[in-house]
């Protein structure tokens, strides 16, 4: 795609920004880590306890947007990957095919509503990274460390919420939250290194935020020591406890069928189980518990998202009260200090350079203190 494709879907994803949901731009849909296509935006929104709804929306800002065929390809997709809505941005103004995705719930955003957007100042004054600028920052960081796995794991992170959304790719964000936030804080404090290793920090955590925030939507009206059960067991597993106790009987099954199978099984689920237990999943999935009972994880994750992309990058120490208190205790469960985190980056100006920022620290503040209430 052009430079001039790359602003488009820059632009629509801070419009959907703007209008509160939650964004990722460039989802890889992959078969086996085989890719097969990607999704320009994807969308998450919260609208109650129990509603959640994912959208994935297709740009092409092209004098021929082949429109009518994108339209199919993002339907497709969408049943593909189970999300709930799809959406065309396109520069055709054909009404016919505007009505051909109304009677179809595609979202249709013509030539005419990007006009309107692009000139919308509001939009336009958004001061955020680039996903380009994002990425070469994390491409120079790879360079300083020879290799490519601090890319390799913000593209994994990202392609997990295609489909594996849910509880899975909460922990594929956990896992490479802990090694982003361990490398920040080995790093030189306030370096470019420092900084970069701190952006992906917070997005990495954005993206378990939204995850859990889904994975709660089923234990919604169940009493919260039983929700904080299943959420330990859910953190701890990676899968609801009733598929583990399935495969754990598959593997009983098989090695029954060999010599000694049933010490060697003995054995492993032991260990198995061991390990698993020894994960510090409680006080984490306490504060999932009690911040998705209300839509506070769901603005933790947009504030994440935020903090990873904005140009003045916050430290942690500038972070709203609900943000700091779930990126705490994603630092405790990784086994990272939260006091050496604190430093990698010095206190900036963050919030006194950005008015929205520090009205969304406000009612962050005000949210939690109710409740707490």
């Amino acid at each position: 795609m052009t430079s001039k494709g790359f602003k488009t879907e820059e632009l629509m994803r801070n419009y959907f920004l703007k209008a509160g949901f939650f964004v990722v731009r460039g989802i890889n849909v992959q078969v086996k880590e085989l890719d097969l296509t990607d999704a320009d935006l994807w969308i998450y929104e919260r609208s109650a306890t129990f509603a959640r709804r994912r959208t994935i929306i297709d740009i092409k800002d092209k004098k021929r947007p082949q429109a009518a065929e994108r339209m199919f390809f993002v339907k497709g997709l969408s049943e593909v990957l189970g999300v709930e809505g799809a959406g065309i941005v396109t520069t055709d103004n054909n009404p016919v095919l505007r009505d051909l995705a109304r009677r179809n719930k595609i979202l249709w955003i013509d030539g005419n509503d990007v006009q309107r957007i692009k000139t919308n100042k509001f939009i336009e004054s958004i001061d955020r990274l680039s996903e380009e600028e994002f990425l070469e920052s994390v491409d120079e960081l790879d360079q300083v460390r020879g290799g490519k796995a601090y890319r390799h794991g913000f593209e994994k992170v990202k392609t997990a919420l295609g489909d594996r959304f849910g509880i899975s790719s909460a922990n594929i964000a956990l896992d490479n939250f802990g090694q982003f936030a361990r490398s920040a804080t080995k790093t030189h404090p306030n370096t470019e290194s420092a900084k970069s290793l701190i952006r992906l920090s917070y997005y990495t955590a954005s993206i378990a935020a939204i995850s859990l925030d889904f994975s709660s939507a089923d234990t919604a009206l169940r009493p919260s020591d039983e929700r904080l059960k299943h959420m330990s067991s859910a953190i701890r597993y990676g899968d609801d406890q009733t598929e583990i106790n399935r495969k754990m009987m598959w593997l009983e099954l098989a090695l029954n069928s060999v010599d000694n199978g049933s010490s060697v099984f003995n054995q492993v689920n032991r260990k198995f189980r061991s390990e698993a237990e020894s994960i510090p999943a409680e006080d984490l999935a306490q504060i999932v518990v009690k911040y998705s009972s209300s839509d506070t994880l769901f603005e933790v994750a947009r504030t994440l998202e935020q903090a990873a992309f904005d140009r003045h990058l916050a430290s942690f120490d500038h972070l709203p009260i609900p943000v700091k208190s779930f990126l705490g205790a994603l630092l405790d469960f990784s086994g990272c200090s939260r006091e050496v985190f604190s430093k990698v980056i010095s206190p900036s100006e963050y919030f006194t350079n950005s008015r929205d920022n520090r009205v969304g620290e406000k009612q962050m503040q005000f949210k939690i203190e109710d409740d707490e209430k």
